[in-house]
């Protein structure tokens, strides 16, 4: 516990402490001379080497990880798909949350510490006292209200929220970004496939009815100007087209299903 005196408040006279504090926090000792300043370097670390010291600790006892298994290694190089980095995200989210639970839970444990002691610090018997004048009382008190705000802590404590939150955002946001461009890149490959020229009769029924009707037009029609105009519309290539067009001429059963479905066609301009 580090106990606090303020600068700026008036001190009762027969309470001030000694100029030899001054400039120092409760018990702190001075900070360590830095290297080659001709003092002692066993010195007392500085506050800032103790907060980080104590943030080291937290680290090490309430955010340690396992070791990954070499299946978990082996599932880190596949390539990611939008389901996989959902689940990342996923994963992320419930980690941040337990992390926010053991910070809170490890702040309430160190305030519930600091406040103890400062309760069994706190000088009851100034206020029964005749010989210091009530507006000492009253500057005695304010201290006490100072101290029981915990500002500095409070402070300290945000810092690491933020810290944490920030973490957690550098890592959440690149995975929503991955996760956007993958799923665009899905869907240009799965336009792309969709849009190319099925080779057999199993490819032709799995694609949309759109691509199914183009087909169809292009093999129905006998018109070979029609059809290389339809070859580069749609990007087709002469020798990805000649395996189903061989189908289409030997196979009656596939060659009558192609006409059935042209005639089905009520607009007879769809037809040519």
């Amino acid at each position: 516990m580090a106990y606090m005196w303020f600068s700026g408040v008036d001190l009762p006279k027969n309470r001030l402490p000694s100029s030899k504090y001054e400039g120092l926090n409760g018990f702190r000792l001075p900070d360590p001379p830095k290297p080659g300043a001709g003092s002692d370097p066993s010195a007392a670390p500085s506050w800032a080497a103790l907060d980080a010291h104590c943030t080291a600790q937290y680290i090490l006892t309430h955010k340690k990880r396992p070791i990954p298994t070499l299946e978990q290694m082996r599932e880190e190089l596949k390539p990611d798909t939008p389901e996989t980095i959902k689940k990342r995200i996923a994963d992320l989210r419930a980690q941040h949350l337990s992390d926010l639970q053991r910070m809170y839970l490890w702040h309430a444990e160190e305030y519930l510490d600091d406040a103890l002691d400062m309760y069994r610090c706190f000088d009851e018997t100034y206020s029964q006292n005749d010989e210091i004048s009530k507006e000492d009382k009253d500057e005695i008190s304010t201290i006490y209200e100072e101290l029981r705000r915990y500002i500095p802590q409070q402070m300290r404590w945000e810092d690491e929220l933020e810290h944490l939150r920030h973490s957690y955002l550098e890592q959440l946001v690149p995975l929503y970004h991955e996760l956007k461009q993958t799923e665009i890149r899905q869907e240009e490959e799965r336009k792309r496939r969709e849009a190319d020229f099925p080779t057999t009769i199993q490819d032709y029924h799995s694609k949309s009815a759109d691509v199914k009707m183009r087909v169809a037009r292009f093999l129905y029609t006998t018109d070979e100007a029609r059809q290389e105009k339809m070859l580069s519309e749609f990007g087709w290539a002469s020798r990805q087209v000649k395996p189903l067009q061989e189908l289409y001429r030997k196979n009656d059963a596939f060659k009558a299903e192609i006409v059935l479905k042209m005639m089905e066609v009520k607009d007879p301009r769809q037809r040519v």
